[in-house]
């Protein structure tokens, strides 16, 4: 069945290169004839406050970037919070992609706010959605940083889950980060495409 359009979440915190791979996911479509919108929110993303981004493609014109609650079909999130913070605004048939990455907030450090009391792994996995769950401690590598380079780590993860040309996404890689973090990004792509393919195959 053609793929006419998907509606996506992609969240984090300030640093995490959520708006490069909201422009690395933009080139792809765009380069596949989708029509695209997408409209980033931003909050104190330099102090580490959430940053997400709502994308949207479509073989249809796209005429709003924003994203209602219940329409969304995948959360690609790189910081547990802000994964627990979207997990109401996917479809019933919506699919969760979640770093075990957690910042704790400046409230919870200061006791001005309790943290909550369990897991926020074991909450997400709760969802009555679809998850994938990354550690990035447990995927570390020698060949590149994974801290600095998750959202390509999990940009190869997502192309892997849809069976998308890896050819044409590393492609997009290269030509869109400097040329010294090139071969690091690349390696990180391939972990991640290959940590779903090892997952796909056992779920």
């Amino acid at each position: 069945m053609q793929d006419t359009g998907k509606n996506i979440i992609i969240a984090g915190v300030g640093g995490q290169g959520i708006l490069l791979f909201s422009n690395l996911l933009g080139k792809f479509y765009m380069k596949l004839g989708y029509e695209l919108k997408t409209s980033d929110v931003i909050g104190l993303g330099q102090r580490g406050g959430g940053v997400e981004s709502h994308f949207r493609y479509s073989t249809k014109p796209v005429l709003s970037p924003f994203i209602k609650a219940g329409d969304v079909d995948y959360v690609i999130s790189f910081e547990q919070t802000e994964t627990l913070r979207h997990l109401h605004c996917l479809k019933k048939e919506g699919v969760v992609f979640s770093s075990t990455y957690e910042l704790t907030s400046s409230s919870v450090n200061t006791r001005l706010q309790k943290d909550l009391p369990e897991s926020k792994t074991d909450i997400i996995k709760r969802s009555e959605n679809k998850t994938f769950i990354i550690d990035p401690e447990e995927n570390k590598s020698s060949e590149f940083n994974i801290n600095k380079m998750m959202n390509i780590f999990m940009l190869g993860y997502y192309a892997e889950f849809r069976g998308y040309s890896h050819d044409e996404m590393i492609q997009i890689v290269k030509e869109s980060v400097p040329a010294k973090f090139v071969e690091g990004n690349i390696k990180a792509y391939e972990k991640g495409s290959a940590i779903a393919r090892a997952e796909l195959v056992v779920s």
